[in-house]
């Protein structure tokens, strides 16, 4: 009998099955947003591989989130606890209102739009990432510790407003939906996404 040693690390680093894929070395910038880059968080699904930040643990995907509001809006998305350490993704989309953004189900009546943020459930504590564009049939975002190159897409349906979940091996990340600022409806004028590769 052969068995396959399956790894899924929900909060980022890599996702494979029984394959270790190359990991940039800590810090390392993979992609960059509006100026705001996200960067290698190692091999380190469920911590830190550069301690903390003022944004929680750096290169979580929550510091990411955190990070861009502030940078780019001026906005302070303030940091909860989970286990005493850092906020999880997870909490994102219920605790929305709390941080001042509107909640979008993914398949409801409004479509993502540049700068969202898109949550997912899925693993011990979900994932968060933003949204860098929305074409006719996909949406583009950025973020950290969860794929080696700092972005993704996933397939979308503009005409139903649903967006696909992401599959991983052993599992998938199902996509909630996205939250943007209460005080900003609007839409905005897409910026693309740059990739840097180590």
């Amino acid at each position: 009998m052969i068995i396959f040693s399956l790894l899924i690390l929900p909060l980022g680093g890599v996702v494979s099955a029984g394959v270790k894929l190359p990991t940039a070395p800590c810090g390392t910038i993979l992609a960059s947003y509006k100026g705001v880059p996200a960067r290698s968080n190692q091999n380190y699904p469920y911590g830190s591989c550069a301690g903390r930040s003022v944004y929680g643990l750096r290169y979580q995907c929550v510091e990411y989130v955190r990070r861009f509001y502030h940078q780019v809006k001026g906005i302070d998305l303030g940091e909860g606890t989970m286990a005493g350490n850092w906020e999880h993704a997870g909490s994102f989309f219920k605790d929305a209102a709390e941080k001042g953004l509107d909640a979008f189900e993914n398949g409801g009546p409004v479509s993502p739009l540049p700068d969202d943020i898109i949550v997912f459930q899925g693993g011990p504590y979900g994932h968060v990432a933003i949204v860098t564009g929305v074409g006719d049939d996909h949406i583009e975002f950025i973020e950290q510790n969860f794929s080696p190159t700092g972005t993704d897409r996933l397939a979308y349906d503009p005409l139903t407003h649903r967006a696909a979940d992401r599959i991983v091996p052993g599992g998938k990340f199902i996509l909630k939906g996205w939250l943007r600022p209460s005080s900003d409806p609007f839409p905005r004028t897409e910026t693309p996404v740059s990739k840097t590769f180590p």
